[in-house]
């Protein structure tokens, strides 16, 4: 158990060396409640996991956690020169949106999984910290849109045209 802890700890220690922004806030709350760093996190992890397992409210902090720091994440890869971290959260946001089309079509299943906000928060964190976002893409998603390329090209290009369309008869009115 000692050993669980101390690589526990190693990881959270290896975050927030890989997030500076993430660590300067948690040194921040370190040095006005005097806890260490490490312990903070540990209290705010199990914190959060007690409220995604049963707290009110705990889809949309799920929601917001697999979103809002994705999101800044993203926006650091775009302002940065590195275009391997574009690809990253390009990859994330593609799955991200998978599985939320996937969630929304078996809401009314997922709902009676018992502590489901708790299991899919720790998926989208696997998927940021892990790299399982890019495992997913690779594995399901990009064979699927590989072979139905041409086909979802296609319906693509009538959606263009009717909006072409339908933009010429609203530009046609308007005119008259």
């Amino acid at each position: 158990m000692a050993a669980q802890v101390d690589r526990f700890r190693k990881s959270i220690e290896d975050f927030l060396v890989k997030y500076p922004c993430v660590d300067n806030v948690i040194q921040q709350a370190s040095e006005k409640t005097k806890v260490s760093k490490v312990n903070l996190v540990m209290g705010v992890v199990g914190f959060t996991a007690v409220w995604l397992a049963i707290g009110y409210g705990s889809p949309f902090l799920c929601d917001f956690i697999g979103f809002v720091f994705p999101a800044y994440l993203s926006f650091k890869a775009v302002e940065s020169a590195d275009t391997r971290d574009d690809t990253q959260w390009l990859t994330y946001w593609i799955v991200y949106s998978y599985f939320g089309i996937l969630e929304f079509f078996s809401d009314y299943i997922l709902f009676w999984i018992p502590f489901y906000s708790l299991i899919k928060c720790c998926f989208l964190l696997w998927m940021v910290n892990y790299n399982g976002a890019s495992l997913i893409y690779t594995r399901f998603i990009r064979p699927f849109l590989v072979q139905k390329q041409g086909a979802i090209d296609k319906v693509v290009d009538r959606v263009e045209d009717v909006a072409d369309k339908l933009d010429d008869y609203v530009q046609h009115d308007k005119d008259e």
